[in-house]
């Protein structure tokens, strides 16, 4: 037997579908693959682009005794300078002191997604230092860290650094959030913290 005919001797059995009920598959969309012709240094700025649009770019985190800031990767470290020195006007703050660790997520991500929707660009958060904690750390304030440099929280933030001594010390932080070219701001209600006269 040849080719055909196996084939044919095969299918024999096979009932061929209506004409009406005949459709064409579509092929699979092709993988986001990174152009072959892109030199390499084109590369590592073609994937930053593709992390920005996807919301998965990392943080570049330093940290001293008591300070900490970090900025998503590739920001320039003038913007990163003048957060820490705190030449951004804030434009809204939250102050966390006596939250338990569940209240004090809840409140900042509520607190950052309305900042972004009323087009923010720099809040401070106020963690405290950890000093009327049971072990007298930091809880909030290392908690913080994490809850901005992951989701649902990182895809806001452009940098954070610990705030200058007037406006909380090594207790607070600016955050720089990204532009929110967005025409219709989505407004979510917050429960605030202290007043501002009492931080």
């Amino acid at each position: 037997m040849n080719d055909e005919q196996l084939f044919a001797e095969a299918m024999k059995d096979v009932t061929p579908l209506e004409k009406v009920h005949r459709e064409r598959v579509a092929p699979p969309s092709p993988a986001k693959r990174i152009p072959r012709f892109l030199a390499e240094e084109e590369r590592e700025v073609y994937m930053h682009l593709m992390h920005l649009v996807s919301g998965e770019v990392e943080f570049e985190l330093s940290y001293s005794d008591e300070y900490v800031d970090g900025a998503i990767v590739g920001l320039s470290p003038k913007v990163l300078k003048k957060l820490r020195k705190g030449e951004f006007s804030y434009q809204d703050y939250v102050d966390l002191h006596g939250c338990n660790r569940n209240q004090a997520r809840e409140i900042v991500i509520q607190f950052v997604q309305e900042s972004f929707a009323q087009k923010c660009r720099c809040i401070l958060i106020v963690s405290g230092r950890g000093l009327n904690s049971k072990d007298k750390q930091p809880v909030l304030k290392k908690e913080l860290v994490t809850w901005l440099t992951r989701a649902p929280l990182k895809r806001f933030i452009l940098a954070f650094a610990s705030a200058r001594t007037y406006d909380g010390g090594a207790g607070a932080f600016y955050v720089l959030l990204r532009r929110n070219e967005g025409k219709a701001p989505f407004v979510t209600s917050v429960v605030r913290g202290r007043e501002k006269d009492g931080m």
